[in-house]
């Protein structure tokens, strides 16, 4: 008899274990795709992690030795997706490296994960760090870039490997105004030293104007960062959001990196 009530209580938990199961895969998606660097050669052992806006790892993969990946995670926005190998990163590198070993990473920004979802990554030893996309109000129709380049090449020879880092935690400063004798970090090259590409959807469009700017990290030191403005793609997309590739190439020592943006798509009520 017991044995009876047994399976006929496993026989009701079974239908609600399997709509579990079926919900859960429903809001979670497939992120996949190869990591490599710009002569086509795979990373092994990158991590791709997905991580909030205080870089704290939410979902973690690594590639394997061919450069691929893939990871299910929760449907959801994430701040950040970066990939990095931990033996080539210049905080965590193996001891003896070549600093010509070193590399940096790439960074995504706004990820959307609302579907399964191929991304393919490149880097080598320049970042597209912060990178933002938005447009103007009231502007005429082209989308604006703004992006801070780090150089490797630069970085070592200014600063050193010590502070090679982010995870940063900037919540208790408090910004002043700048100073007469700030100085430049000299992490980037200016931006008629620069070689820059971007694409929208997978369309390459226009970079129409180009511009340098000071980003201060406080009053007495700044960085080089830089304005785009970018033309409107000709294809249209049936995505909610425009997936934006960045490409940077530092012509003076040859430090390359790129990194994307996800801008959701508004939509206002318009007159009938």
């Amino acid at each position: 008899m017991n044995l009876i009530k047994s399976l006929i209580l496993l026989a009701g938990l079974l239908p609600a274990c399997g709509v579990h199961a079926q919900q859960t895969q429903k809001d979670s998606v497939t992120i996949s795709g190869h990591v490599s660097d710009y002569e086509g050669h795979a990373i092994g052992n990158c991590s791709v992690m997905f991580q909030n806006s205080n870089f704290d790892t939410l979902f973690e993969t690594k590639t394997d030795k061919d450069g691929n990946y893939q990871i299910r995670i929760p449907k959801g926005r994430y701040s950040n997706l970066g990939a990095i190998d931990m033996d080539t990163y210049p905080h965590t590198m193996k001891p003896g490296s070549d600093q010509q070993e070193l590399r940096l990473e790439f960074w995504g920004w706004n990820v959307i994960a609302d579907r399964d979802t191929t991304l393919n990554i490149r880097y080598h030893r320049m970042e597209a760090y912060g990178l933002h996309v938005f447009q103007i109000p009231g502007g005429v129709p082209t989308y604006q870039i703004y992006v801070r380049p780090m150089s490797l090449t630069r970085f070592l020879t200014n600063k050193g490997i010590g502070n090679a880092q982010h995870k940063e935690d900037l919540s208790a400063t408090v910004q002043t105004a700048s100073a007469d004798n700030a100085k430049c970090d000299h992490m980037a090259p200016n931006i008629d030293k620069a070689d820059i590409k971007v694409w929208i959807d997978g369309e390459e469009v226009p970079v129409l104007m180009k511009q340098q700017i000071k980003e201060y990290y406080e009053a007495i030191e700044y960085g080089i960062a830089y304005y785009l403005t970018v033309d409107m793609p000709k294809r249209s997309t049936a995505l909610p959001y425009r997936v934006f590739r960045v490409e940077l190439t530092d012509l003076e020592n040859g430090d390359r990196g790129e990194a994307v943006y996800y801008l959701e798509k508004t939509d206002y009520i318009e007159n009938r």
